[in-house]
């Protein structure tokens, strides 16, 4: 009786969110949020090799972010094997060292612990110059981690933060402690202040959402006083196959552009799979294998699967996981100019413009 109850609740929640995402349906583009997008498109390129690599270090993670579909992933939640690893690193800094690259993914790259640091030098002394790492934070205060990831050889390094009171935050970021964070993220920026670094350029990001759109303001404010940088960014559904709605994207289908996340990116997943795009977090798509095939060779495979009908917008012909995914509609974010600190154009993302 208990297993029926059971079972009864798990198919009730999975009504309730299809519901939901019914419901959000009523949301749709305006006129200025298409043109915007279709200028996007128009300037997509064809990008020889991509400007950004996601390399999935580990698929670990150590919280349950509300808006986060980590907690109901099925794959193996693992380290990345040091073979493989190595095997891309040395391929790109052979053909493409000043390629923007993540060593994280759908993972909490701290949760690798001292391998973390290891890995990071490997690609600094193998020529990479161009190294992003994002994190929740959780674990930064660890062992003396804050000087390893200042001299790590990044370039930025991105703080997930999203709330700003404590409520707010441990609302969202479930399993973090907002205060224990916070004062680690500030011990950062003083450590970086005392030895006079120019980079990693320290970020704080905010994704924007329901449960937290009226404190950004705070945050933002709190965070420039402290010598920061403010990134925020619309929240997005990782790919709609999964428990997160994101409540300000259109899912009618009855309008869409060539995906800038299929066409700039390769992610690769722990195992070595090149997947869809870098929100692809389950792997639905996977185009080859980095212990079977070179990046180069992956990309050209990515291509004809997935890039190559999005551009010459055959919908028919896309990968079945883009068909009902509505996250191009918010891909890029906002980085806010800090008045307390030199901006370091250097560190932006390949796709930003400097418009003033």
């Amino acid at each position: 009786m208990n297993m029926l109850i059971v079972v009864l609740m798990i198919i009730l929640k999975h009504i309730v969110q299809l519901l939901i995402k019914l419901l959000i349906r009523i949301k749709m583009l305006t006129k200025d949020q298409k043109d915007k997008l279709l200028k996007i498109e128009r300037n997509l390129k064809n990008w020889e090799f991509p400007p950004q690599l996601i390399i999935e270090t580990t698929s670990v993670c150590n919280q349950k972010c509300i808006h986060c579909n980590h907690r109901i992933m099925e794959r193996p939640k693992v380290h990345m094997k040091d073979e493989v690893y190595k095997k891309i690193i040395d391929e790109l800094s052979e053909i493409a060292p000043n390629t923007e690259v993540w060593p994280t993914f759908y993972g909490e790259a701290f949760t690798l612990r001292e391998k973390l640091f290891e890995r990071l030098r490997y690609a600094r002394d193998k020529g990479l110059s161009n190294l992003v790492l994002n994190s929740n934070g959780r674990l930064l205060e660890r062992d003396n981690w804050i000087d390893e990831i200042l001299t790590s050889g990044l370039k930025r390094f991105i703080l997930s933060l999203d709330g700003f009171t404590k409520e707010t935050f441990e609302k969202i970021r479930v399993g973090g402690d907002r205060d224990k964070i916070y004062a680690a993220v500030e011990k950062l920026l003083l450590r970086k202040e005392e030895l006079n670094l120019e980079f990693p350029v320290i970020q704080c990001q905010y994704s924007v959402m329901e449960e937290n759109e009226h404190e950004v303001e705070m945050f933002q404010s709190y965070w420039e006083e402290r010598g920061a940088e403010v990134k925020t960014r619309a929240m997005f559904s990782w790919t709609n196959s999964g428990e997160v709605v994101a409540q300000n994207l259109d899912y009618s289908n009855e309008f869409r552009i060539a995906c800038p996340w299929a066409n700039n990116t390769m992610a690769i997943h722990q195992d070595g799979n090149v997947v869809t795009c870098a929100v692809d977090y389950s792997g639905r798509c996977v185009v080859g294998n980095v212990q079977e095939f070179s990046l180069v060779e992956l990309w050209a495979r990515h291509n004809e699967i997935v890039r190559k009908p999005h551009i010459e917008n055959r919908w028919n012909d896309i990968p079945d996981i883009c068909k009902t995914c509505p996250d191009w509609q918010v891909v890029g974010a906002t980085y806010h100019k800090n008045k307390n600190i030199e901006e370091k154009k250097e560190a932006r993302p390949f796709w930003w413009k400097n418009d003033s």
